[in-house]
């Protein structure tokens, strides 16, 4: 026993020592580095030591029986042979023996040492299990085409940072954890001369907030299992991802709750919606002709084709406007102020977010309240297909504020091992001029769904599909890179892995405009590319 406790020691010893090399002064105090004697029996014992082999390693390439050595480096080379006693002769046991009470001191210090680094060790890996941070960069460039657009003034170059930090709360809490996401955005219309997104070029939130994006809180939110309920709860800002984000992909201020079996899962969510507006359904507004100096005359067109069901209006000038724009039902007799104010309060032009003028729909949003409660029920029907089907509602400055109910379904059917077909469908109950209440998709997948992790080394994921997103059948749709919200066509994308966690993506879509008035310009399409780092 003595023997094993002996050989165990000198190896703790020895990992010891290449763990933190001259540390241990600190640890074991300065006797251990006193020199031991010219002509010390010891330098004769070690040296045979070495000989018949016993000595291995860095202490046997160091030691020169010649040299002048330190109690603590000779504690090294007798914590090496120990190490090694087994292989040993019946004379060499003896010398260890010896040797073993000589420096019994050092290598008891030395042992000590060892425990401290395993317990520092431990320290470590408990704090790295409890707290960890992570994250990704991303440069990307898209590039849209509106038919009668200049292509060059859409290019959009941007470079985001986003890190995330997850830590374990106390246990008396069970297994929660506190989780948030930072993001930090610049952009432009030219490589390399992008802008913070912050004071004049901030994005407006939920209704005209301004934040500057300089890691800004995104994600915030606690998440664990509700006692013995088996539910895992989420609260706080929080993204609820379901039914692959078609319906409802922004941030939530509020609670989810989700359960997870082998067969079947469920989630159910509800609270504040937090989004940028311009992700967010917009208004349509006054046409500015450049070349007249003057305000068009024409139905109000909208800055993009993300907009909602609403009544037809143009844009009039008069001496009874005072020759200032107003909105028109027929582009004659002018609304009154206060029937357009209330067009502009309650969505009457196809916008999520209330506005305080019609010259300006993007800019001139009003704060305002966006409520969501959905709840989802995901099947596995086989090992080859599975299904979704979810129903959400939503109220806004849409509609006249009166809510938007969706019902949506979802199915993915596996081809083959990398090869997946799947199909989405929702609709929406407003219906009327210019609604546009049934989106789908279908998508043809290889190695993604439609996205790809970066984790694994020159892997490949490509897909194919098309894509109606209308406006009316989603709250926060979470596609658009290639076809946006609001539009109707093909889109096609790959994604490689040039390493581990860093990939390229390329994305294309071409079709039409689902809301655009003017049928002569409805043609888009729209290229991105970027390129992701994680880490």
């Amino acid at each position: 026993m003595k023997k094993s406790q002996r050989m165990l020691g000198a190896l703790a010893a020895i990992v010891a020592v290449g763990t933190v090399g001259e540390t241990a002064s600190a640890a074991t105090g300065e006797a251990m580095f006193a020199d031991v004697p010219s002509g010390h029996w010891a330098y004769a014992a070690v040296e045979q030591l070495k000989q018949d082999g016993l000595v291995k390693g860095m202490q046997a390439n160091r030691f020169d029986g010649n040299a002048i050595v330190t109690r603590y480096q000779m504690a090294q080379m007798v914590a090496s042979a120990l190490a090694h006693e087994e292989q040993a002769s019946a004379a060499d046991k003896q010398l260890l023996d010896k040797l073993s009470h000589e420096f019994d001191s050092e290598i008891n210090s030395m042992q000590t040492l060892a425990k401290r680094v395993d317990d520092l060790e431990k320290h470590q890996k408990k704090t790295e299990d409890n707290f960890s941070v992570h994250g990704y960069f991303q440069q990307t460039v898209e590039a849209k085409n509106h038919a009668g657009g200049d292509t060059k003034k859409s290019r959009w170059w941007a470079k985001e940072f986003y890190l995330n930090t997850e830590a374990k709360l106390p246990k008396v809490m069970g297994d929660w954890k506190f989780k948030m996401n930072l993001e930090t955005k610049i952009g432009g219309d030219r490589f390399n001369e992008e802008h913070l997104m912050s004071g004049n070029h901030a994005n407006p939130y939920n209704g005209g907030q301004m934040y500057d994006e300089l890691f800004k809180p995104n994600l915030a939110y606690l998440e664990g299992s509700l006692g013995k309920t088996q539910l895992w709860t989420r609260v706080g800002i929080l993204q609820p991802w379901v039914q692959n984000g078609f319906v409802y992909a922004a941030n939530l201020r509020g609670l989810m709750l989700e359960h997870w079996s082998k067969k079947y899962n469920w989630h159910a969510f509800g609270g504040v919606v937090d989004s940028d507006d311009g992700d967010l359904a917009v208004g349509a507004g006054a046409q500015y002709d450049n070349t007249a100096g003057d305000w068009k005359s024409e139905i109000s067109q909208p800055w993009n084709d993300n907009v909602r069901a609403h009544e037809n209006y143009y844009v009039v000038k008069t001496a009874e406007t005072n020759w200032q724009p107003r909105l028109s039902r027929d582009g004659k007799t002018p609304l009154s102020e206060v029937e357009q104010q209330k067009v502009l309060d309650n969505g009457g032009t196809g916008s999520d977010n209330a506005k305080s003028n019609i010259q300006d729909m993007f800019n001139g949003s009003k704060r305002t309240k966006k409520t969501v409660y959905g709840i989802a029920y995901d099947r596995m029907y086989s090992k080859k297909f599975t299904y979704s089907l979810g129903a959400y509602r939503y109220t806004s400055a849409a509609y006249n504020r009166e809510p938007l109910y969706v019902g949506a379904a979802t199915f993915d059917y596996k081809l083959a091992p990398k090869l997946i077909f799947r199909g989405t469908y929702a609709q929406g109950n407003q219906h009327g001029t210019n609604s546009h209440s049934r989106g789908w998709m279908a998508d043809l997948m290889w190695n993604c769904n439609p996205w790809m992790s970066a984790e694994k080394a020159h892997a490949f994921g490509a897909y194919a599909g098309y894509h109606y997103l209308a406006p009316d059948s989603y709250i926060r749709c979470g596609y658009g890179d290639g076809i946006e919200k609001g539009q109707k066509g093909v889109e096609i994308g790959m994604y490689y892995n040039f390493t581990n966690n860093l990939q390229y993506t390329l994305k294309y879509g071409f079709g039409k405009s689902l809301t655009y008035a003017d049928s002569d310009c409805r043609q888009r399409d729209k290229l991105y590319s970027g390129v992701f780092c994680y880490f």
